[in-house]
């Protein structure tokens, strides 16, 4: 039993608080089966208190549709996020948390009309996304969003199942919404030149693939220096970019660089 399930609670809204966040971390490590027990773990604390703003149901609902994924129920999932976002917009407020979650709620969606294959409506929902952190930009939003780490997942798993057409239109639409909503020396559009370089390593196009790999080394450079995973990630297809293009000196100055950065763990590998 977890400390989750024993824990004595003082202030129901804190603590509801604690396990959604409890959530998004179990997520992020993929701890997942312990999210079914979590989810019903919420949704009583919320049966029980009496615990149901517009921001607490929709998480509820979208915490739900993200077990339907995990079961490879797409369609039930987007239903969820549907519901989700019409709760939240519903409710027309512009806090912080609020529009935070909204633009997530869009981002989650894009992500399951990908799954369904819908590459239209996924980028309608990513765009809408980008347009509320921008319309919102007084709240200083555009600072913290989650898009990057949503389009680096969205685009590996079509790159990983060589769906690369689908992958390059997604990646181009990410792109376009950097430049308009951002700028091009910004750690997002680093990030977007990694995906597009790996994206044509995999391709086997090596001239552009060596392109976007050496913006990104330039872009990320200047605005996290050297010592991450992002510039580790960079280092590494570039090393294996100029093995398989016979490009030995280019290969060990790569390499070099590889070695000398910081020893996390990579997140994605060629």
């Amino acid at each position: 039993m977890s400390i989750i399930e024993r824990v004595l609670v003082d202030v129901p809204e804190e603590y509801l608080l604690f396990l959604q966040n409890a959530f998004s971390y179990f997520e992020k490590y993929l701890v997942t089966d312990f999210l079914p027990k979590l989810v019903d773990c919420i949704a009583f604390m919320m049966e029980q208190h009496q615990l149901s703003t517009p921001c607490d149901k929709a998480l509820l609902l979208d915490f739900t549709a993200e077990l339907f994924v995990l079961r490879k129920e797409f369609a039930n999932a987007l239903k969820k996020r549907l519901k989700a976002i019409q709760i939240i917009e519903n409710a027309d407020t512009e806090d912080v948390r609020t529009i935070t979650l909204l633009s997530n709620l869009y981002n989650n969606l894009s992500n399951t009309y990908l799954y369904l294959k819908k590459m239209k409506e996924a980028a309608e929902a990513l765009k809408k996304a980008f347009e509320l952190l921008k319309k919102h930009e007084h709240l200083r939003l555009m600072e913290s969003h989650d898009t990057m780490q949503q389009i680096g997942n969205l685009a590996n798993m079509l790159i990983v199942g060589k769906e690369y057409p689908q992958a390059r239109e997604l990646l181009t639409l990410y792109e376009s919404l950097i430049s308009e909503y951002e700028n091009e020396e910004c750690l997002d559009y680093g990030f977007c030149q990694t995906m597009f370089g790996i994206l044509c390593y995999r391709e086997g196009k090596a001239t552009e693939a060596e392109r976007h790999l050496l913006s990104a080394e330039t872009i990320i450079s200047d605005v996290m220096g050297t010592d991450n995973d992002y510039m580790k990630t960079v280092y590494r297809y570039l090393h294996s970019l100029y093995i398989r293009w016979k490009k030995p000196a280019l290969a060990q100055k790569y390499k070099g660089k590889y070695l000398e950065s910081s020893k996390n763990k990579l997140k994605i590998s060629p």
